[in-house]
């Protein structure tokens, strides 16, 4: 068997990345200690080759036209063709897909199968079965994550800001008058819109297709586990094997240290500007906060779309001097920033299957404040190795870091239980040993049993 492995993430670097492509990125050299050549391909606009840390990446071109249907996740038959091109240059063993989208949809699988590999794809973010893309149930409560038309029609709709009531009437109408919506749409630019609805009561076929025809899948937590389950997917076809993060940086500086210098409280929040990550819930939350010995710093990724919510927290920044907007860290840097902080804050309004920003705190010895949500809630045990705080509650973050700044003593007490986190080398192992039963068909009642 060929010991080529193809990963397949959403975009990659130097594109702007969140935690699906820093995964991926250590996972490839991870495996490397496993006698696996990885390569990478990605979706782009246009197609390219580069070498990234000695990893050949292939960007496969995408549709151009902006087609409505592309954007809920109808195939690309354009990237399949495109990607088929790959797969024929480097004929991988495994073809590993780490999204769902348009140009990583069940067409990609049919072809990488045609090509004679097995595909395992890991569930790394909401997107996948989500229509709302949150898992949060019409943006304010935690989802089973079951989909159905009824429910996810109308969720989905709102979140495109269709009042409920309205969302909830059209996801009533039958199936034959949603079809006649799409296909008046299809006839009218100016009407494409009424397709949405069909396009997303389609999306649960598309996506128990693309579930059944890959050879394994991977869950990253356990709700991804439970959500995969609650739609049908078999137990024996999935492997629960929770993130990880490459080495941890040396020792960080005492507890209290950075705080004897500058005598406040410093709190960072690391990651994309993007209501669904929250970043703007820490700045409503500062203004109800009277202590003035706390500093918030948010290490800022923008991304296309992001400049009003970007522009926002500069606002906010400007009328309070305990804000500040610093740039994004290098990848290899941010444990080492982290270190110098006394809390990392997590205040996601969705549903996080990791997130990696919580290992990597934990990794550089620091207790997170974070929305008691998803695989956060996981990952965090309140008041021993960091603080759950109410998701979107600008009020209980309001709380949360007054507390934080006036007990100092208990957030040293946090950082001290704060224990190394699971590394990538870990989870390289359990895909090594997929990757491995993989190489000849499985009995069809087998099943596989890796580290969670």
């Amino acid at each position: 068997m060929s010991d080529r492995v193809l990963h397949v993430p959403f975009t990659y670097f130097p594109d702007a990345i969140g935690g699906t492509e820093v995964y991926v990125n250590a996972l490839v050299g991870e495996l490397r200690g496993h006698g696996y050549t990885s390569y990478v391909a990605a979706p782009s606009s246009v197609a390219s080759r580069y070498i990234y840390n000695d990893v050949q990446v292939l960007r496969f071109a995408t549709d151009p036209r902006p087609r409505l249907e592309l954007a809920y996740g109808v195939p690309d038959a354009i990237a399949a063709l495109n990607f088929a091109a790959v797969l024929e240059e480097l004929k991988p063993a495994i073809v590993h897909l780490h999204a769902r989208t348009s140009a990583i949809s069940e067409q990609v699988v049919d072809i990488a199968h045609a090509s004679g590999a097995r595909v395992v794809f890991t569930y790394h973010t909401p997107t996948v079965s989500c229509a709302r893309g949150t898992m949060m149930s019409f943006g304010k409560s935690p989802c089973d994550g079951l989909i159905s038309k009824r429910h996810c029609v109308a969720c989905a709709l709102n979140g495109n800001g269709v009042p409920r009531t309205i969302a909830e009437f059209v996801a009533r109408l039958p199936d034959s008058a949603l079809a006649t919506a799409a296909v008046i749409g299809n006839l009218s630019a100016i009407l494409s819109q009424i397709r949405s609805p069909f396009l997303i009561a389609s999306q649960r076929q598309r996506f128990l297709n693309l579930m059944s025809k890959v050879d394994h899948i991977v869950a990253v937590c356990e709700w991804v586990r439970n959500v995969l389950l609650t739609n049908g997917i078999n137990a024996s076809k999935m492997t629960l094997s929770r993130q990880g993060v490459s080495v941890a940086p040396p020792a960080p500086p005492a507890p209290s240290a950075e705080r004897s210098r500058s005598g406040k409280l410093r709190i960072a929040y690391f990651g994309r500007i993007d209501r669904a990550k929250g970043p703007d819930l820490l700045a409503e939350a500062l203004q109800y906060v009277t202590a003035e010995n706390i500093a918030i710093d948010i290490y800022a990724v923008r991304q296309h779309g992001s400049d009003r919510d970007y522009d926002a927290l500069v606002a906010f920044a400007c009328k309070d001097n305990r804000l500040t907007l610093r740039p994004a860290v290098a990848v290899d840097q941010v444990q080492a920033t982290m270190s110098q902080y006394d809390l990392v804050a997590v205040p996601s309004r969705w549903l996080e299957t990791g997130p990696l920003v919580v290992l990597e705190a934990f990794a550089a010895g620091v207790p997170i404040m974070g929305a008691d949500l998803g695989g956060i809630a996981e990952l965090v045990h309140d008041g021993i190795d960091g603080i759950l705080v109410s998701p979107d509650d600008a009020a209980a973050w309001s709380q949360a870091l007054t507390q934080a700044a006036s007990d100092t003593g208990k957030i040293d007490q946090m950082r001290a239980n704060v224990r190394p986190p699971r590394t990538m080398a870990a989870v390289a192992l359990d895909m090594a040993r997929l990757y491995a039963s993989l190489a000849v068909p499985p009995p069809i009642d087998a099943k596989h049993t890796f580290a969670a």
